[in-house]
Order: C-alpha cells, then sequence, then structure tokens
C-alpha cells in the first residue's frame, strides 16, 4: 500500500521470508517457549519465577474485564510495566526481538517486545490467535519502522501501542500499516513495501 489512498484493510499473505519474516518465526518461538513455561507455573506455583508471577497478575486483572476493556487493561499494564530502552543500548545491535518473558524479566525494551509481550498477555487471557496481529507501521511524514499489537473484537481491530494508553482502531490509524504479521500456526506475513527490511526501527 502506498500514499494516501491506502486503508488498513487485509492484505494479500504470502509464506514468510526475509529478515523480517525470520525474526517473526523466532518471536512465535521464544512465545510458545514462555507460554509452556506459564502452563508449568499453574501446575506447579511453588516454581514460578517473578517474571512469571508478575505476566499472571497481568493476565489476571484482565480476565475481569471484557471486551474492549480487557484489551485496554493489557495495553496500560504492558506499557506500565516496561521502560523504553533501545536495542543499541540493551544488547549492542541494531535490532533484537526479546520474548516476552524475557522483556518482562529486564523491565526494559523497545517497540516490538512491548508489542510482542502485549500478544501474549492477550492470547493467555483468552483472545484467539486469529484476531491478534503484530504490525509494522510508519508516521506518514516520518522514515522510522515502529511495531504495535493489534487485537480484533466485535470486528474490528485496535490498535495497542506502547506511546500511549488510548487504543485506536485501525482503520483510523494515523499509522501508515507496513506489514501485518499473523499469530496463527503459520506465522504468516504480508509486507506492504519493498523496502521494509531496511528501515530502521524506533520506540
Amino acid at each position: 500500500m502506498h500514499g494516501s489512498e491506502e486503508r488498513p484493510g487485509p492484505l494479500m499473505f504470502s509464506a514468510p521470508s526475509g529478515a523480517l519474516a525470520a525474526k517473526w518465526q523466532g518471536a512465535q518461538q521464544k512465545m510458545a517457549e514462555d507460554q509452556a513455561r506459564l502452563a508449568t507455573c499453574r501446575a506447579e506455583p511453588w516454581t514460578c519465577s517473578h517474571d512469571e508471577l508478575r505476566f499472571e497478575a497481568i493476565v489476571g486483572a484482565a480476565r475481569e474485564r471484557q471486551g474492549r476493556a480487557l484489551i485496554g487493561e493489557i495495553n496500560r499494564a504492558v506499557n506500565l510495566s516496561i521502560r523504553p530502552m533501545s536495542d543499541e543500548r540493551r544488547f549492542a545491535v541494531l535490532d533484537h526481538w526479546s520474548g516476552p518473558l524475557e522483556t518482562l524479566e529486564a523491565g526494559v525494551g523497545d517497540c516490538e517486545d512491548y508489542a510482542i509481550l502485549k500478544l501474549l498477555a492477550l492470547q493467555e487471557a483468552g483472545l484467539a490467535p486469529e484476531d491478534l496481529k503484530l504490525l509494522i507501521v510508519q508516521e506518514r511524514m516520518g522514515q522510522n519502522a515502529h511495531a504495535v499489537a493489534a487485537a480484533r473484537i466485535d470486528g474490528r481491530w485496535l490498535i495497542l501501542d506502547n506511546r500511549g494508553f488510548t487504543l485506536v482502531d485501525m482503520a483510523f490509524t494515523p499509522y501508515r500499516i507496513l506489514a501485518q504479521l499473523d499469530t496463527g500456526q503459520e506465522g504468516r506475513y504480508a509486507s506492504a513495501d519493498p523496502e521494509l527490511e531496511n528501515l530502521r526501527g524506533t520506540m
């Protein structure tokens, strides 16, 4: 999608390829590993680590709500639990996608770390994988890429952004959507811009 005419509607999905897909597949693997850790924590509470207990508290508070309020609670809780820090400062690399519990344990991360943590929390709170996406976006007048989580409720996709607490309808986002990454088993993605892989991230 290019120019001012684009709208964040469905994109044609293709098989994962390139650096972006590799990062997304790695993130999904970390999410699966964290889900296994959380399952053990629930079955054997005496084994729970501090980050697992913090995650369970976030999800537990969200489960007391429904619909948009549940999504908003996870967005708020994660935003308050993590401080922004660039990968360059944290890992001395330009881009590193951390696992959800890794991010929660560190208490710091950049935009995709927030988003990946939110996606796992939303799934553990009861949202179906097909109702969750990781979006790679860009400010319409900017150059840097940014990552946000998206969740579908009542047929509408809402954006969860580490830059604020308000849930924004995907149809009215100020961002230009470059890619939508599926949380389904196939880990499909769609790139809207051939230059996407070369964009530098931002918090």
